[in-house]
């Protein structure tokens, strides 16, 4: 009595009513159980009509082998003039069977004959698979996933219509009725139709993209538009999109670069999202005042890879050359005077007062004395961090280099007048004997060599590049050649152009030039106007003023790869290339 109980019990939980699902188990044998991946369906019919679900339309018995966990929905089709009765086996009712199959299963459809409809009617009968529904117009049918019927007065047009379930979508009519649009079915006779819903995947999963501006200009693309004029900088897309990004600059201004997921200074950007994406842009303007009048410059200034650094009164200031917020790095005591010169790399500022040259971290610090020297002119750095400078030491001057805090003279006797650079291998500076001669040391020590020479010329300003030297001077009297860059070639020491884009010269007091990429830079402010930021290639080619007016006050400039950058009365101005 008690095994006939639990057979009761099992069956019970294998054959669910109305929606037919199944969720038993079979661990006693049979192609199911064991361990095995197949199992089997066996689909039996009885009467006039079919089962359609699995494979192809099933009528009388048939058996499938299907993979452990297969779900299927099967529903009862029956033929003209017959009813669908009722699910036995693994299913029952008379809706759609539902079974997910972890153990053989069978299941059994019994049809019988549909009474007659009274001779001024019709019958319509609707067969729907997958998940949905079908209601008609006039009232009548109310069709979920199943087979029904229902009777409607004879030449009566019906309506059908079809509304799919949360994850289905309709697929199309099928016997009296075709397409996917409006089913109108006339009744001169008995009709069939048949609706077939779908299943739709699943949306694809959404990412977000970001991101942020600095500086004036926009990012579009994948929905974003992000700017100082909009503010669409964080939209959802579907996994898997392509998107491009376009960074657009302001008129007056410039695109530097990409940061985060893009990357690179191409103002397109193609991204594939598959995650989080966050990107920054970077735009600067194309002229931006780093240091404004009000805070103003009243010493030397200095540039390394990343920073403008300047004396005012008795401190030394810093600013990012993408500017920023100023920064006090070191107040200088009141008995080491006032800077005159300075230099700095990424690690080190160095200064001098005109006899002593002190130095402190580019992070800021105390001012420390590291040489004591007489009539210090001009500072100059190499790329190993070495400091050079000419001194009017007893009894006719010599040229100095600090190195890891170790000073050596490198060449005595020299007369030098102050001008000096470094390259890679020598020192070169203005001599004062002979009337004006510009020479060089090798940069840790060696034979003197002359360069250059000029009668009654007092070269102020030199600077070097891998092919040539560069100069400007002036001679006595003042002359109108005075200020005009002179160029010389390092393979023969020629003097191969000179740079006379300006008006006339005269004397010259400042000097101020910068090279890179072989083309010098320059600042004019004596003899005729206009007057401002100049530059010219090597060969003389390409002049062109940068910035001018009527007005003095343009005593220094520099340049790197990506701006220039130079004094503008009293206040400091980076303009992009």
């Amino acid at each position: 009595m008690r095994a006939l109980i639990a057979g009761s019990l099992t069956l019970a939980l294998v054959a669910s009513c109305g929606s037919g699902s199944s969720s038993g188990s079979n661990s006693n044998g049979g192609s199911g159980g064991g361990g095995s991946t197949q199992v089997s369906l066996k689909i039996n019919t009885t009467g006039n009509g079919l089962v359609r679900g699995v494979g192809a339309d099933c009528r009388g018995s048939c058996t499938t082998q299907l993979p452990v966990g297969t779900q299927v929905h099967l529903v009862a089709v029956p033929d003209s003039g017959a009813s669908f009765v009722a699910w036995s086996g693994a299913c029952s009712g008379t809706g759609g069977c539902d079974l997910t199959l972890d153990a053989d299963r069978e299941v059994s459809a019994t049809f019988a004959s549909a009474p007659l409809p009274p001779p001024d009617q019709r019958r319509l009968t609707v067969t729907v698979t997958g998940s949905g529904q079908v209601n008609s117009s006039p009232p009548g049918l109310s069709c979920d996933s199943s087979t029904c019927s229902a009777n409607f007065t004879a030449g009566a047009s019906i309506t059908l219509t079809a509304t799919a379930s949360s994850g289905f979508t309709f697929a199309g009519w099928g016997g009296d009725c075709s397409g996917s649009g409006e089913c109108i079915v006339s009744l001169s006779q008995d009709g069939a139709v048949s609706a077939s819903f779908v299943s739709q995947p699943p949306p694809p999963a959404q990412v977000r993209l970001s991101a942020s501006v600095n500086g004036p200009g926009t990012v579009t693309g994948g929905g974003l538009d992000c700017g100082a004029s909009s503010s669409t900088c964080d939209v959802m897309v579907a996994s898997g999109t392509a998107v491009t990004l376009t960074a657009s600059p302001a008129s007056d201004a410039r695109f530097a670069s990409w940061g985060g997921a893009c990357s690179g200074t191409s103002t397109n950007c193609d991204l594939t999202l598959r995650a989080d994406v966050q990107v920054t842009a970077e735009f600067q303007p194309q002229v931006m005042v780093l240091i404004p009048q009000q805070e103003g410059i009243s010493g030397p200034v200095a540039l390394n890879s990343t920073h403008v650094l300047w004396s005012q009164d008795r401190s030394i200031w810093s600013i990012p050359k993408t500017g920023g917020t100023a920064r006090l790095l070191v107040n200088i005591p009141e008995a080491d005077g006032f800077p005159s010169t300075m230099v700095a790399d990424e690690a080190f500022i160095y200064w001098s007062n005109g006899s002593d040259i002190l130095s402190s971290p580019t992070t800021g610090g105390q001012a420390s004395h590291v040489f004591t020297a007489t009539s210090v002119g001009p500072l100059v750095i190499d790329e190993r961090g070495a400091v050079y400078w000419a001194a009017n030491d007893s009894p006719d001057g010599s040229i100095f280099r600090l190195r890891d805090g170790v000073g050596s003279q490198l060449a005595k006797d020299q007369q030098p007048g102050g001008a000096i650079a470094v390259d890679a291998t020598h020192v070169y500076y203005y001599s004062e004997s002979d009337s004006g001669v510009l020479r060089r040391v090798p940069r840790d020590g060696g034979p003197v060599e002359k360069v250059f020479s000029c009668a009654g010329c007092y070269i102020r300003t030199i600077r070097v590049d891998p092919q040539n030297i560069y100069f400007r001077s002036w001679t006595a009297p003042c002359d109108s050649n005075d200020g005009f860059v002179h160029v010389l070639s390092k393979s023969d020491f020629s003097a191969r152009a000179i740079l006379t884009g300006n008006g006339g010269g005269d004397c010259l007091y400042y000097g101020a030039m910068d090279v890179n990429s072989s083309v010098v830079y320059w600042a004019w402010e004596e003899g005729a106007t206009p007057y401002g930021i100049f530059r010219a290639n090597a060969d003389g080619s390409g002049f062109a003023a940068i910035e001018t007016d009527d007005h003095s006050g343009w005593p220094s400039v520099f340049v790197d790869d990506q701006a220039i950058y130079y004094s503008r009365r009293r206040e400091f101005v980076r303009r992009l290339k």
